[in-house]
């Protein structure tokens, strides 16, 4: 399980680089495309029992006129791109999207439902996006406000972005916090690292940076770098076995498409 978790980890970090800024499901135009490929991530666990570690597996994605997938985010644009994605324009999505808690110790799946409003021109991508957990698992909610810019020289396309994002109570207790019921099944398992417990009695505000590059090596082949850090909010950095402040993740990758 706890390989199966940082698989899940890691393709849901590739498509946050992608989406959070309108990059891809939102900016790009076009006939519709496949990408399929591999992907190898590099994650730094927040928790200091479990450190860092390396996994790779396959992606895939689809660009549709109005239909998405991005790892393991789907979407239906209600207001697709223009043909030309400089011009000033709105996007809105209804999205759904996995999401699996920080680290690795306390394995767990679960989906979010939701919408992603944006502002696309010139000056780049302006995004708000709204989810509510829909497995009934904690009914937490996460609204986060992005940025990102992209740049293009040749075959290079380098997107920064920046994105605050507020956790209602009972996501971030979700996603920060460890159950007595947790610890036990840790021990049950056999894991490698114990987290303590602790419990999250307020929302938080978690700050992200993030950087994808991709480099055009013919029409059909790609390589892809990206990396995102997400600074804790300091009722998170308060769990005793979180001992970083921040939540990393980088990865290269090779993407075909068609």
């Amino acid at each position: 399980m706890k390989k199966n978790a940082r698989i899940w980890r890691g393709a849901i970090a590739l498509p946050c680089c992608f989406v959070t800024g309108g990059v891809a499901a939102q900016a790009e135009g076009g006939p519709p495309k496949w990408t399929v490929g591999g992907i190898g991530i590099l994650y730094d666990s927040p928790f200091g029992a479990e450190g860092t570690s390396f996994n790779a597996f396959p992606y895939i994605s689809y660009r549709g006129e109005r239909f998405y997938l991005q790892g393991l985010e789907a979407g239906y644009r209600l207001l697709p791109p223009p043909q030309d994605a400089d011009d000033l324009h709105l996007s809105l999505d209804v999205i759904v999207s996995a999401r699996t808690l920080a680290g690795s110790s306390r394995d767990k799946f679960t989906a979010d439902g939701g919408a992603r409003l944006g502002l696309h021109g010139s000056f780049g991508s302006l995004t708000a996006t709204f989810l509510q957990d829909v497995t009934d698992t904690h009914n937490g909610q996460e609204v986060s406000l992005g940025y990102s810019y992209r740049f293009t020289a040749d075959k290079l396309t380098v997107t920064p972005g920046i994105k605050a994002t507020w956790q209602s109570r009972k996501l971030a207790n979700h996603m920060w916090g460890v159950t007595a019921r947790q610890r036990d099944k840790m021990i049950e398992d056999g894991k490698d690292a114990i987290l303590p417990v602790y419990q999250l009695t307020d929302d938080v505000i978690n700050y992200s940076a993030e950087l994808m590059a991709v480099y055009r090596v013919s029409n059909r082949w790609s390589v892809i770098a990206f990396g995102s850090g997400t600074y804790l909010d300091d009722k998170v950095r308060a769990n005793p076995g979180i001992t970083k402040k921040y939540d990393l993740t980088v990865g290269l990758g090779v993407g075909y498409s068609f």
